[in-house]
């Protein structure tokens, strides 16, 4: 059997803790399913609240990754409209259980939680920080866009996206399409901070985005 590695660990914790639940799933569950003593865990962690924040890491870390691969060789326009369908994909698919494991966290391991929540905002903010400044750069975004104000907006009407397919009681009466409100959001963003240049370039990539998907 190859050795055990703390991302071997990581890994299968990771793993039962989505399954079955952050609380639920104890130091013998993890050392059971790797086939290893608890003596060889505690080589590795000294108790599991430490590989419950390994574990957030590993998120942290696929979201910048996910990130990098998003906006590698695009431009800005490119980029602002990979977000959107990004977005609208996860929204549609649903949070299953990375919401849970996120609820468990934030509920029994509060430090790990908001330390997970401060590096994504992070990573998050840089990513879409990068995004603008290129954006100016290239006379796609508009050279007036308070950057700051604008990201502040951009995530509490995220959140506000979230919250309201996540809720159970409906706005308005009914609960909308996750496209028709996806939509409504891009609309919002790209009018608000794209350029004339940076509209007739969006409008170009979403109309070619739009026939390849008939074809």
């Amino acid at each position: 059997m190859a050795a055990i590695t703390k991302d071997r660990i990581i890994d299968v914790a990771d793993e039962l803790f989505s399954k079955d639940g952050v609380r639920e799933v104890s130091i013998d569950d993890i050392c059971r399913k790797l086939c290893i003593s608890k003596k060889t865990f505690y080589q590795f962690y000294s108790q599991k609240e430490d590989l419950v924040g390994d574990v957030v890491t590993k998120h942290v870390d696929l979201h910048r990754r996910q990130f990098e691969k998003m906006s590698e060789g695009k431009g800005s326009a490119e980029v602002l409209m990979a977000v959107f369908d990004s977005i609208c994909r996860k929204r549609e698919k649903g949070a299953g259980s990375s919401k849970r494991l996120a609820q468990e966290i934030r509920k029994y391991y509060p430090d790990t939680f908001l330390q997970h929540t401060a590096e994504r905002n992070r990573t998050i903010n840089e990513f879409l920080v990068d995004c603008l400044r290129k954006g100016i750069e290239d006379g796609l975004v508009r050279e007036d866009v308070d950057i700051d104000g604008t990201l502040l907006l951009i995530r509490l009407m995220h959140k506000g996206i979230v919250d309201y397919f996540d809720g159970d009681v409906p706005v308005l009466g009914k609960k909308l399409p996750v496209k028709s409100v996806t939509s409504s959001f891009e609309d919002i963003v790209v009018n608000s901070i794209l350029s004339r240049k940076g509209m007739e370039e969006y409008s170009r990539l979403r109309e070619e985005k739009l026939n390849k998907a008939k074809n």
